[in-house]
This record gives structure tokens, sequence and C-alpha cells, in this order.
């Protein structure tokens, strides 16, 4: 029996993992896509050109811990609907993790199910690094770390956005951290998902985890005040479902709100808004710090015409970002209450 690879997508929250699989889903007719979320409201599956593919949403946790699973199940499933003929036939699955993943632990299910094991192998594990987000966010956030190191290709994104001198030293660190991986800029040509790589022991091998010097996070950032790293399970997600549309202006003055209530906690903002005016949604993708990328779309993705925006945030209280979005539901029904400008 022939197996059918999967390429692991990865790389952190919002550094462009969704974009980078859409280049390829112009070019590939052949492939299925898993798209994995942290939040209960999947979002990247409807950003996601489905050109013909069959496209499926593992919603509700990370695919390395939470969900492994659902994975499993939609593994097979896949399988039994090509066998079946249910669906069009593909060659390859593209598993694109949610931004929290750790790598070897989203493999583990196809190295550990005799079934899955049968009929499915790991071809690759290719890793989005943002090199506008740089070194900072390797130190603040172990999953990106993890990412790096596990990755058989560096994929970098957002190359334009730095200095030719910042994309050298940048370059030298993931080198530093990861030197079997080679590093190319985004959007990759689809021929890179068939190139194979073998697989390594997580202990022995490059999937081991290594704690990065501050020599390997300078010179170009420093982020002063650092403590001791965050778990990966730090990072929590909520999400708000809301009926009715508001102004431009008062959604711009929730948006604003938000990122005040959560402070330096706020990891990642995205989301589709409901917008006095506009045929279709308005869409938010929001990355730390960073001012949010409002895109508007011509048309609703699904019949769903309801704003969905979904929070994740690195916090030791795994209710803060519940707690965020019930205030921020709170804002929504005093603003649309209130005369607009």
């Amino acid at each position: 029996m022939n197996r059918l690879p999967v390429v692991v997508l990865t790389g952190f929250l919002g550094s462009g993992k969704t974009t980078q699989l859409n280049a390829w889903l112009e070019q590939r007719q052949d492939l299925a896509v898993l798209i994995n979320e942290l939040g209960d409201i999947g979002i990247d599956q409807h950003l996601t050109r489905k050109a013909g593919v069959p496209v499926t949403l593992l919603a509700g946790g990370c695919v390395c811990c939470v969900v492994q699973g659902s994975l499993s199940s939609t593994l097979r499933n896949l399988f039994m609907a090509r066998k079946n003929g249910d669906i069009p036939e593909f060659s390859m699955v593209v598993l694109e993790t949610t931004g929290a993943a750790e790598p070897s632990g989203v493999l583990a299910p196809l190295e550990q199910d005799p079934w899955l094991k049968k009929r499915f192998y790991c071809q690759s594990v290719l890793t989005v690094v943002d090199v506008a987000a740089g070194a900072a966010s390797i130190q603040r956030h172990p999953e990106c770390l993890e990412q790096i190191q596990a990755a058989d290709l560096l994929l970098l994104s957002r190359t334009d956005q730095v200095a030719a001198s910042e994309l050298t030293a940048f370059k030298q660190q993931l080198a530093a951290l990861n030197p079997e991986a080679a590093c190319y800029p985004t959007p990759v040509p689809a021929e890179v998902l068939d190139r194979q790589f073998e697989r390594r022991c997580r202990i022995t091998g490059r999937l081991n985890s290594v704690v990065p010097s501050p020599a390997l996070l300078s010179p170009m950032v420093s982020v002063p005040g650092t403590t001791t790293t965050p778990s990966r399970h730090q990072l929590y997600s909520a999400s708000v479902i809301w009926e009715y549309p508001l102004s431009w202006g008062h959604w711009q003055a929730a948006l604003k709100q938000l990122a005040s209530q959560c402070g330096d906690a706020l990891v990642r903002v995205k989301g589709l808004l409901k917008v006095e005016g506009l045929d279709g949604p308005l869409l938010v993708q929001w990355v730390g710090s960073a001012e949010p990328e409002l895109t508007p779309m011509n048309q609703w993705p699904d019949d769903d015409t309801r704003t969905r925006v979904v929070l994740i945030v690195r916090h030791n209280d795994a209710d803060f970002p519940r707690q965020q979005m019930a205030h921020w539901e709170s804002l929504l029904e005093q603003l649309r209450s209130a005369p607009t400008h």
C-alpha cells in the first residue's frame, strides 16, 4: 500500500501560514487540507481559497495536545472518503497547525497509531517565521522556538518589513538554532511540498528543545525584563459571536478598548466584523502590539453574517480571555445604543 505524505505547516500565531497555504492551493489541485485552530470558532478555513480541495477544520484546541484524537479520526475519515470516491482524489495532506502547536506532539498520531502509520507518513515540517517579529517572538514564546527547531525548512514571512542588515542578522540566529534548515522567503513555490526529509527522534535529533542564549537574541532585538519562560499551556483563547452591526468608528473604539483591556497579554486577535454599510465582513488580523490589519471582504464566507472574533492571550489565568471577552461584549452592547458620529 502506497502511503500518503503529510506536510505539517507550522509557525507561531500570525506568522503568515494561511497566506502561504493559499499560494500553494493556487498551484496544486491534489491537496487535502486540515486546519487546526486554538479557539472554538474557526476563522482560517474561511480565508483559505479551497480551489476544489477538501478542507477540514480541527477547532477547539491545539492539535499537539488537545485534539490529537480528532486528528486521528479526521485522517481516517479522509482516507476512507478518498477510497470510496466521496471526495476528489488527493495525493497529499497539508496540516496547518495552530500557532501554539509543538511539532513533535502533532506528529505523534502518525507515529503511534498503527492504522495511520500504514497509510500516512510525515514528509516534512515547514515552519513559517515572521521576520518582523524577529527574535522578540522567539524569546517571549517558547512555541516559536520549538517550531523553528523542528523545521525541515524555514519559510520567512514579512522580509520586506526589515532592513537587509536585520534580515541577515536574523538568518544567522536561525542558523544557530537550526543549522540544518534552509531559509526561503515566502511565498515559497509549491514544489517545496514534494521534498522529503528524514524524521528524527525528538530527544536525540533536531526536535530536541534548546533554550536560546542571549547572544542568539541580539543584536536585532533586545527585550528587557524577561523572566522565566512561560509554558505553552499559558496560551488561552476565548471568542465572541455577536449579531448586530456597528459603525466603523465604533468598531475602531471597540478594538482599541480590547487592546487596552488585555495589555501585554494580547497575542492574537482574528475575526470577521459586521460593519454598517458593508456587504461583506471586515477581516481583522492582529498580532500582539502591532497595528490591526483590517481587510474588507466582498461577501461573507458562509450563511452566517454575525460578527465572530477570537482572542488569544498568554496569561497564567486560563479564565482571563473569557473575562475580557465578556467585558468586551458588554462594551459592544453600549456602543450599539450610542449615537453614531
